[in-house]
């Protein structure tokens, strides 16, 4: 700032004759220099200052770390208004980051610090009412409904104190708005429109009032962009009560809901620079519409329309439930909990519109219900349940036919739900009760089978000592002769083939039979048989390629199988490989 400066600078070395002296022996000098230096500092400040809000109103709504950064700037401020207008731009930063707790912190210390403070400036006024405002949609998004209603009315006191009766007007519009926001949501539609009506109607004379006063000083294209803006939204809030107040898919409040949307769109058209989602926000209010008449195929193509650019005009939290509805409804489950799942990932970065949330997790809790999912179904109908009690605390008067969601079928899902679950359960304790009583039966069974198999043991090993005592040399050569002529005409291949067959055929029983086998061969016949079996197939197998093509159960039945997983596990045991890796092996 002192180069700004030079010419005076230039007057002073004239008149001191600098000429003559280095800058610095002149002390007359140093102190005019350090003079203008302090006094260009408050200059230097409010440019500085000028430049923060400059960004801020820049990143208001489109970045928040850079909001959060140039709000820290001007907090720093010695100009209490600019202090206070940061502080709210801070806690609008952190309430378009979700962390709405932080919000409410900030601009609660803000009113302490403006009352405390007790003065009269204009600026320090208009502070405080912008920090109600904020607050106000603090408490109403957290269904506050009745601290929303009391700021509003504490904004509309301290308005009365505005000394500019025009400015005034325009406040007092904006605060009957709330008001009107909150009486629909607390049920009374038919006064909430009345308000909203009259407040559009006086718009036009009193922004035309502020103009002629020269308030926005000769920038008419401020004034008509305010104009349009305040007219949008109030013909936006006018649709949004008779949506929310139709209690049926045939309702007349529908076409009214549309056709203020409509007019709204007509107006916003004006905005100058025009507004990118002007046209895709209005399509997305008419989508609800027909989703509230149950026209869901003609308002998902709707939807899909306007999706493109959902991340760019932040509308991608609206389509996910959107979607998430028409698909519910047009029995497309899977479509339904994908984009439910969707919002709910959102939700977590997002957290607004509770009455969306409902729905959702309503038509999650029915996909797991119909699916059988009974403890997934159980903790979204408590979830759903719990927020719609939290939405109906807040109100005196309850809609019971949300065109989101059905208040009673939400409610019957979850008698549903709770009466299967208790269903279970008692299914559940009577198949325990019953596995107990199977259980207990047979481990005393198993017990007593042991018992008496120890019993058997020792009986057949008597006999056994009797059957070595008893059969004689030639009778043992003869069934032994028997056996190697079994196993050479491969009657082991025969499916009907077992120990009994062989005993009549050799003319013995097959206690002896058993016994020449365990004597002669140290195996059981079992064992036996397999052994020629599974030896007589790995022969095949090397010798015709053929039966390398064939089936795991072919090859089962060609060696006398009947079932192929018996003849797998048979395999492995005696070879340690399964038969298709042994195959293979071969290749």
């Amino acid at each position: 700032m002192i180069l700004l400066n030079k010419r005076l600078i230039f007057t002073i070395s004239e008149k001191y004759k600098l000429n003559r002296y280095p800058i610095f022996l002149n002390y007359k000098v140093i102190f005019l220099i350090v003079l203008l230096f302090f006094s260009n500092f408050d200059l230097i400040a409010q440019e500085k200052e000028s430049f923060y809000l400059k960004k801020i109103q820049q990143f208001t709504s489109s970045n928040n770390d850079s909001l959060l950064y140039y709000s820290n700037k001007l907090k720093r401020s010695t100009d209490i208004c600019n202090r206070i207008k940061a502080l709210n731009f801070e806690a609008k930063a952190y309430y378009q980051m979700s962390n709405v707790n932080k919000a409410e912190s900030i601009l609660k210390n803000v009113l302490k610090e403006i009352n405390d403070n007790n003065s009269d400036l204009v600026c320090l006024k208009m502070n405080h009412l912008n920090t109600l405002n904020k607050l106000f949609w603090i408490y109403k998004n957290k269904r506050s409904y009745q601290k929303a209603y009391d700021v509003a009315i504490e904004r509309k006191k301290i308005s009365e104190s505005i000394e500019n009766k025009n400015y005034y007007n325009a406040i007092n519009n904006s605060i009957n708005n709330n008001i009107a926001i909150i009486k629909d949501l607390m049920g009374f539609h038919e006064e909430a429109r009345n308000i909203l009506k009259n407040n559009y109607k006086s718009l036009p004379d009193i922004y035309n009032k502020l103009i002629e006063q020269n308030y926005f000083k000769d920038d008419i294209k401020k004034a008509g962009y305010y104009l349009t803006l305040n007219q949008t939204s109030t013909l936006n809030l006018i649709g949004e009560s008779f949506l929310q107040s139709s209690d049926n898919y045939k309702s007349i409040y529908l076409d009214s809901a549309s056709y203020y949307f409509k007019e709204s769109f007509k107006i916003a058209k004006n905005f100058a620079p025009p507004h990118k989602d002007t046209e895709t926000v209005y399509q997305l209010r008419e989508a609800e519409v027909l989703i509230a008449k149950h026209q869901y195929k003609k308002s998902l193509e709707l939807i899909n329309q306007y999706s493109k650019n959902s991340k760019e005009y932040n509308t991608y939290q609206k389509i996910n439930s959107l979607k998430a509805i028409c698909f519910q409804n047009l029995e497309e489950k899977d479509s339904a909990v994908k984009y439910s799942r969707k919002f709910l990932n959102n939700f977590k970065k997002q957290r607004n519109n509770k009455e969306r949330l409902i729905a959702i997790y309503n038509i999650l809790s029915n996909y797991y219900f119909q699916t059988e999912q009974i403890d997934s179904a159980r903790k979204y109908s408590e979830l759903t349940i719990s927020e719609l009690n939290l939405f109906n605390k807040n109100k005196t008067y309850v809609n019971k036919a949300h065109y989101l969601y059905n208040y009673n079928d939400i409610n019957k899902l979850n008698e549903k739900i709770l009466t299967n679950k208790r269903n279970k359960n008692l299914w559940f304790l009577t198949l325990a009760v019953f596995l107990i009583v199977i259980l207990s039966y047979l481990f005393f069974n198993y017990k007593k089978k042991i018992k008496e198999s120890s019993l058997n043991k020792i009986e057949q090993d008597i006999i056994n000592e009797k059957k070595d005592y008893n059969i004689d040399k030639i009778t043992e050569d003869t069934i032994l002769q028997g056996i190697i002529e079994f196993k050479n005409s491969k009657g082991f291949l025969d499916k009907n083939f077992t120990i009994n067959v062989l005993a009549k055929k050799l003319g013995t029983n097959t206690s002896y039979l058993s016994y020449i086998f365990n004597q002669n061969y140290n195996q059981s016949f079992k064992q036996f048989i397999t052994k020629l079996r599974i030896d007589y197939l790995i022969i095949i197998l090397n010798e015709d390629t053929k039966y390398k093509n064939y089936t795991i159960k072919a090859l089962a039945e060609e060696i006398g199988y009947t079932n192929a997983s018996a003849f797998s596990r048979a395999f492995k045991k005696y070879m340690g490989i399964n038969p298709s890796d042994y195959i293979k092996s071969l290749n």
